[in-house]
């Protein structure tokens, strides 16, 4: 990845995406208007922040690449597979729906999600030009929320997966993300085939690999182009929100792709 400060704010780009132009982030905890512990660019209101806060470090961040605000459209995020696809921004005073995916193929449309520690992950299609972004939690990786998205953006947009492009973010790394036995269980039967790679053992305790869960997903899915960050959030608090780093008590980065 590459790194990017402009107006007081860092994030992160794939040079893949930036390739073919397009508008993207994954915006460090830098920059914003929120007091400790969401200090400072905090973009959810649910950990207890102000919505003033929330809705001046939004602007910010779309002030980066000259979007109006009136351009989002975000989820309500549950940590599930499901996916929806959107040709029009998020009406603010309809109720948020529910969903861990979005995707579209309109200019006027920003994707915009929020994280502290699941795995963030764009894709674009250069060819039918369509973009998603998806958030996948350890419940969203075991669903497989990856291969939701890829399959909608197969069958409502025409998309070839081989054309597609990925970027899967900073998030928890494999070092800090340690489970108990259940969770094991549902890794297991999820990658059968890929428990070696995914699933390790270091002092009595059990560490699993996002990262590589999510990449094999979209490799299965049909895509080749997958580039992943590595960059652990745990291990880097002073520049993202962790939640399990903070012991709960943290914020949430943004991430955003537009077509514009």
């Amino acid at each position: 990845m590459i790194t990017q400060e402009i107006n007081g704010l860092k994030f992160y780009q794939f040079e893949q995406f930036n390739n073919f132009g397009i508008k993207h982030g994954f915006f460090t905890r830098l920059g914003g208007v929120s007091p400790a512990p969401f200090n400072s660019l905090n973009m959810a209101t649910t950990v207890g922040d102000s919505n003033e806060n929330v809705l001046e470090n939004l602007n910010r961040m779309f002030s980066v690449f000259d979007l109006d605000l009136s351009t989002r459209y975000d989820g309500w995020q549950v940590h599930s597979a499901t996916t929806i696809c959107t040709d029009i921004p998020r009406n603010v005073k309809t109720r948020t729906i529910r969903t861990d995916g979005l995707i579209t193929d309109k200019e006027e449309v920003t994707l915009v999600m929020r994280f502290g520690d699941c795995v963030p992950v764009i894709v674009f299609d250069p060819d039918k030009k369509v973009a998603a972004i998806y958030h996948a939690g350890w419940q969203g990786t075991v669903l497989q929320i990856g291969r939701n998205v890829v399959k909608n953006m197969s069958e409502i947009y025409g998309c070839d997966p081989a054309n597609l492009i990925a970027g899967i973010g900073p998030s928890i790394g494999p070092d800090h993300f340690i489970v108990q036995q259940d969770v094991e269980g549902k890794f297991l039967k999820a990658f059968p085939e890929d428990t070696d790679r995914l699933i390790s053992m270091k002092e009595g305790n059990i560490h699993i690999d996002l990262w590589e869960a999510n990449r094999l997903t979209l490799e299965k899915s049909g895509l080749t182009q997958i580039e992943t960050s590595r960059i652990c959030t745990v291990c880097h608090k002073d520049e993202w929100f962790s939640h399990r780093g903070d012991q709960g008590k943290t914020g949430r980065f943004g991430v955003l792709i537009t077509l514009a």
